[in-house]
């Protein structure tokens, strides 16, 4: 999917490519992109407010009152009417988790202050990527030099459209690669045209934007041709079913059908721990081995002792790596705790339903 760039090359064999926007569907259907997750390669270039909700540019994208001409124009366009930032930031955060590939183009934060100041960089739906921007030293420049072009890059024919077509525009003066960025290209006096970005568990590529309709094309080729890990070697051999004795005929048929799928090793206490053996050791043994901890939440499991104990632990765990440990499977409704409110889970609740949640979590754990 792209959102502010357009693809107008020949068509790619096997591959379908959504040029959208990150409005809510209710504000404008047909221009509004389908959940984040739902997408291996995403590319964001938030030039302009018009850029990022609608797909492209729009006849007020210059405009230094932007936002207010969009509100005019349609009072649905006003940018909290038409712009779910923390739905779409849940969506990034599960498309990056499922290994999809994410290119933020570097933009001008074009801040205006529109009942409260806002920022172009909503757009890049990832608050880390944000951050890491602002305090990296963003210069606005105009050139057509480049000083180094890593030549195992995956963006190298990019770069290269970029000197012979409308050249750069913006660099990062500052990034700090030891903060987790590498960078991948650079201006002759040093500064940051472009790379690798890892920020925790938010992992993709910081470009300097196109300037060019063969620069567009370029970058939506080079981003398709980034090396996608193998899912054979990057499959999860470990997830541990933490739940309460009431669910327990959900939670069998849920290991059932995850073993019948492909999943390596599904914990579940009765299948693990034998007579004699220490309850505390094995189940600790359980959440050491596994990679996830899905949590089946019932009225019930909510508040019960073990279950809760299980999920500070892997809580911490997630805290300590940075990384994605705990995963929410949502068995009945109930009150969710308050640190599993911002986390998208997974809705078994409806049982007709449940084969396509069940889908949507195997390719959480890597599971084609």
């Amino acid at each position: 999917m792209t959102v502010g760039v357009t693809y107008t090359g020949d068509a790619i064999e096997g591959v379908e490519i959504d040029n959208l926007g990150l409005c809510r569907p209710e504000v404008d259907h047909g221009r509004a992109a389908y959940p984040l997750y739902e997408y291996d390669t995403i590319i964001i270039n938030p030039a302009s407010y018009t850029h990022f909700l609608f797909g492209k540019a729009g006849e007020f994208s210059n405009e230094p009152n932007e936002l207010g001409k969009l509100k005019r124009q349609n009072d649905r366009y006003d940018l909290d009417s038409a712009f779910d930032s923390e739905d779409r930031c849940k969506e990034m955060e599960a498309a990056i988790a499922d290994g999809a590939t994410v290119v933020w183009c570097l933009s001008e934060p074009k801040r205006m202050n529109f009942f409260g100041y806002r920022e172009t960089h909503l757009g890049f739906v990832t608050p880390k990527a944000t951050s890491f921007v602002k305090r990296s030293g963003l210069l606005v420049k105009k050139g057509r030099r480049f000083g180094l072009v890593g030549s195992d890059t995956p963006f190298a024919r990019y770069f290269d459209v970029l000197s012979r077509t409308g050249g750069w525009t913006l660099c990062l003066s500052d990034p700090g690669e030891s903060e987790g960025y590498a960078s991948i290209a650079a201006t002759p006096e040093g500064y940051s045209l472009g790379g690798q970005v890892t920020l925790g568990a938010t992992k993709g590529w910081l470009l300097t934007p196109p300037t060019s309709q063969e620069a567009e094309n370029q970058l939506v080729r080079d981003s398709l041709a980034v090396e996608k890990p193998d899912p054979v070697h990057e499959k999860y051999h470990g997830i541990f079913l933490s739940h309460t004795g009431t669910d327990k005929p959900f939670v069998r048929q849920l290991r059932r059908d995850l073993l019948a799928r492909g999943v390596e090793h599904v914990w579940l206490d009765e299948a693990e721990i034998n007579i004699g053996d220490s309850l505390i050791a094995k189940i600790e043994e359980g959440i050491k081995l596994s990679r996830f901890i899905a949590v089946v939440l019932s009225k019930k499991s909510i508040n019960a002792p073990w279950v809760k104990k299980e999920l500070d632990i892997a809580m911490n765990r997630e805290i300590s790596t940075g990384e994605v440990v705990v995963l929410p499977l949502l068995y009945e409704d109930c009150e969710l705790p308050e640190f599993l409110k911002g986390k998208l889970y997974a809705d078994f609740s409806k049982p007709q339903e449940y084969e396509d949640i069940l889908a949507k979590l195997l390719r959480r754990l890597r599971i084609a």
